[in-house]
């Protein structure tokens, strides 16, 4: 069986550590199998609720106990796969599908070939650091 995953929000935050200074964290929330799940993007990890406002507070939680559990000389950042990034952009972009681009598109009187939509979202990949 085939989950759909809804992507509900783009959201941008900026967490601020000791020593470090201020990190500019990228979170996905998305609907899957009736769960609100929230993904932090640039960390990689995931928390879910019943209520985005409760997927939101998890991730806080989420987030701290990730960077307690860090060791010594431990990578920061483990970013989430390309899918997750993909709709990120495409949610923050107000693109919810290939199909909607290429209807932007057409309604500015322009067309897109497949290639330059792959194209597009691998561009938008490369800006999140994921190429």
């Amino acid at each position: 069986m085939k989950t759909t995953i809804e992507p509900e929000e783009a959201l941008t935050g900026v967490l601020t550590l000791e020593g470090v200074g201020k990190i500019g964290l990228d979170l996905l929330v998305t609907f899957e199998s009736g769960t609100h799940y929230i993904r932090c993007l640039n960390f990689g990890i995931m928390s879910s609720g019943e209520t985005i406002e409760e997927c939101k507070e998890n991730i806080r939680e989420a987030i701290e106990i990730y960077l307690n559990d860090l060791s010594e000389g431990e990578s920061l950042f483990k970013a989430c796969g390309r899918r997750y990034w993909e709709m990120f952009y495409r949610k923050r972009s107000g693109l919810q599908s290939e199909w909607n681009f290429r209807a932007q598109l057409q309604a500015r009187g322009m067309q897109a070939s497949q290639n330059q939509v792959s194209r597009s979202l691998r561009g938008l990949c490369r800006l999140a650091g994921l190429s």
